[in-house]
C-alpha cells in the first residue's frame, strides 16, 4: 500500500513539475498578452503622420502606433476625426488614444487630462522658398509686406505680433500639398512648414527640391502619443516599446519610408 501511495505521489509531482514548465512557458513566450487591450486611436488628417484612403490608414505616427501595439500585445483600431473633437472624446474616454500630438500644441486646460509617452520624434518647422526668389530671414521684420502661407489653425508665436498688425500678410491653407502648390505658383513669396512635411509633399507632387530654398528655423517640437488619464496602466509598456523602437532604429527606418 506504502508503495502504491508512493508511485502516485510522484506521479503528481511529476505533473505539477510540467504544469509549472507549461505555465512558464507560455509566460516567456507570450508576456503580454495577459494584459493586451482593444485600444481606440484617433488623429486629424496632417500628412505624412496620419492619412487615410479608402478607409485604410497609412502615414507616419500611424506606422509607428502600429508597431507600438505590435510589440505590446494590444490590438488598435483607427479613426478620423477633428483635433478638437479627439480632444474631447479622449477627455471622455471615447477614444484611448491621439495618435502624435505635442504638449507645447495644448493648453494647459487641455493637457490637464492627457499622458504623454516618452518622446517618439521631433519636427523642425522652418521658412521655405523658391530659390530664385530666397530672402534672408533674421526677424519678421525681413518679411514686412510679403505675403506668407501657412496651414489653417498653426500657431508661430514670433510672427503673430506681425500677422496681427498685417505688417505680414498671412494666408491659411488647408493641406500640405497647396501650401506647396501656392508657392510655386508665386501667389505668395513663402511658406512655413515643418520639415517632414515638405519632404513628403515635394515628393507626392513630384517638384524637384532644387526649386526650393529652406530659411530660419520656425520651432523644434517634440512628439509623443496621447494617452487618455484613463489608460495610464498602458503607459509604461507603450514607454518601453517606444524606447527600444527608437534604440533598434524602427523610428527611423519609419520616417525614412515617407521622406525619401
Amino acid at each position: 500500500m506504502y508503495v502504491i501511495t508512493r508511485y502516485f505521489l510522484c506521479r503528481i509531482k511529476e505533473r505539477v513539475k510540467s504544469l509549472r514548465l507549461i505555465l512558464l512557458l507560455s509566460i516567456l513566450f507570450h508576456p503580454l498578452t495577459v494584459h493586451s487591450e482593444d485600444l481606440k486611436a484617433a488623429s486629424d488628417i496632417w500628412s505624412p503622420f496620419f492619412m487615410v484612403s479608402n478607409n485604410q490608414y497609412t502615414g507616419i505616427g500611424v506606422d509607428i502606433l502600429t508597431e507600438v501595439i505590435r510589440r505590446t500585445g494590444d490590438t488598435v483600431s483607427f479613426q478620423y476625426l477633428p483635433i478638437k473633437r479627439s480632444q474631447v472624446m479622449l477627455d471622455r474616454n471615447e477614444i484611448d488614444i491621439i495618435v502624435l500630438d505635442s504638449p507645447l500644441w495644448n493648453t494647459p486646460e487641455i493637457a490637464k487630462n492627457m499622458l504623454f509617452s516618452n518622446n517618439v520624434m521631433s519636427i523642425q518647422e522652418h521658412i521655405y522658398f523658391l530659390k530664385e526668389s530666397y530672402i534672408e530671414v533674421d526677424s519678421p521684420a525681413d518679411l514686412y509686406g510679403k505675403d506668407v502661407n501657412i496651414l489653417r489653425e498653426y500657431y508661430y508665436p514670433v510672427f503673430e505680433h506681425a500677422f496681427n498688425q498685417g505688417l505680414v500678410k498671412k494666408n491659411e491653407i488647408n493641406i500640405e500639398a497647396n501650401l506647396l502648390k501656392t508657392l510655386i505658383a508665386k501667389r505668395c513669396d513663402a511658406i512655413f512648414m515643418d520639415s517632414v512635411a515638405f519632404h513628403y509633399t515635394i515628393s507626392q507632387l513630384g517638384y524637384d527640391k532644387k526649386k526650393f530654398k529652406r530659411g530660419l528655423q520656425l520651432s523644434d517640437t517634440i512628439l509623443a502619443i496621447t494617452i487618455s488619464q484613463n489608460k495610464s496602466h498602458i503607459l509604461p509598456r507603450f514607454n518601453k516599446a517606444i524606447d527600444d523602437m527608437k534604440r533598434d532604429g524602427t523610428i527611423d527606418k519609419i520616417i525614412k519610408k515617407y521622406t525619401e
